[in-house]
């Protein structure tokens, strides 16, 4: 009896030990809120890692890093906003789903306020204008600094101070307070994803938005709905400007991920953020780290056809602690339009990627794809 339990403990100690292993090695190579779930024959993952846009290189390097260490199969679980995905084998061609049992263990085991370090982002906002006889290029460039604090699971606050660099696009050149928000991400059922942010965003709006989406990461289509409740407003040195929470817009979409090249076709309908109806499609390449697209759309304010294209930007971590990182963005996103005089089909951005384009990064087609 004394050897059998003696035997029991050394398995729980060992276990212990591996498990919190793990976390610390990882915790060190920049992944953060790390969680070991262990099973008879696996080990399940649970991190963010808020360098990397694709969960792909993440896993990958924790892979690398773990290598010859852990002899279990081991279940990845990445986290986006302090929440857990989904799941992949380690040899990325097997997706798992989110059971009972994981749900339960990341709930009882999730650190939003200690597991994260504070992060500061580095990076640049850049709008353009083209086509005007006694300017013909007009161009804002901006420098942002912004953090992203999670007050409890799944709700975090994202603020930061917007630098003007070179402006000859309108007459705002004030140091003031980047976009401001509360966001909060979900996932309530498999399958089902919500995200909703309440505060300030690009396009000098503010107010509501919320977004919807049905995106099953193992298979090829996925639908959504975006709306929201905005106003304008401007910031200056001096004072600021708004405008009544009167524009209503809401946009329903659906995806389909084409079976060669990392393709995905998306058609969305609706009524815009600058209250034009019609339809805009969407044609965009996915390559590992970089999304490019192309789009068509018509809507009651015109036609137009442009391009999009979303990328890290280099180095990634510029400094980094236990308590605080400083690094560049995991995603830059920029959009042309050839229609410089009516706005057309038109989505502001939130400082985050939106639930279309993240999942679209986590859906297992595309991961077993990168790991060929």
């Amino acid at each position: 009896m004394k050897t059998a339990w003696s035997s029991f403990l050394l398995l729980m100690a060992t276990t212990s030990l591996l498990g919190q292993g793990i976390e610390d090695r990882l915790f060190k190579a920049g992944f953060e809120n790390v969680q070991v779930l262990e099973k008879k024959d696996s080990l399940e993952v649970f991190f963010e890692h808020r360098e990397f846009r694709s969960p792909y290189h993440s896993m990958h390097y924790a892979g690398l890093l773990l290598e010859g260490q852990v002899q279990k199969t081991i279940v990845w679980r990445p986290l986006y906003h302090n929440k857990p995905v989904g799941g992949y084998l380690q040899d990325f061609y097997s997706f798992v789903k989110l059971d009972k049992e994981a749900r339960q263990f990341f709930k009882q085991n999730n650190k939003p306020w200690n597991g994260y370090r504070i992060q500061l982002r580095l990076f640049p906002n850049f709008a353009a204008r083209f086509g005007y006889y006694e300017q013909p290029f007009q161009t804002r460039l901006d420098l942002i600094l912004d953090t992203r604090l999670y007050l409890a699971p799944g709700l975090s606050l994202q603020t930061g101070i917007k630098f003007p660099v070179q402006n000859s696009l309108d007459e705002n050149n004030a140091v003031v307070l980047a976009p401001t928000m509360l966001h909060y991400f979900m996932q309530p059922v498999n399958k089902h994803f919500v995200a909703l942010s309440l505060g300030t965003f690009y396009y000098d709006r503010y107010g509501l938005d919320i977004q919807y989406r049905y995106a099953p990461l193992e298979q090829r289509w996925s639908f959504g709905l975006e709306a929201g409740l905005t106003g304008y407003y401007q910031v200056y040195s001096d004072h600021y400007s708004s405008s009544d929470l009167s524009i209503v817009h809401a946009v329903v979409d659906a995806e389909y991920r084409l079976p060669f090249e990392n393709l995905s076709l998306k058609l969305s309908a609706g009524r815009f953020i600058f209250e034009d109806n019609g339809a805009r499609l969407d044609i965009i390449k996915q390559y590992g780290n970089v999304d490019i697209g192309l789009y068509a759309a018509r809507t009651t304010s015109g036609s137009t056809i442009g391009f999009q294209f979303a990328l890290p930007i280099s180095p990634g971590s510029i400094y980094r602690t236990k308590k605080l990182e400083l690094r560049t963005p995991a995603e830059f996103r920029w959009e042309y339009s050839y229609n410089n005089e009516q706005p057309v089909a038109r989505k502001y951005r939130l400082g985050m990627p939106r639930l279309a384009d993240m999942l679209r990064q986590y859906n297992g087609n595309f991961i077993k794809n990168l790991s060929r």
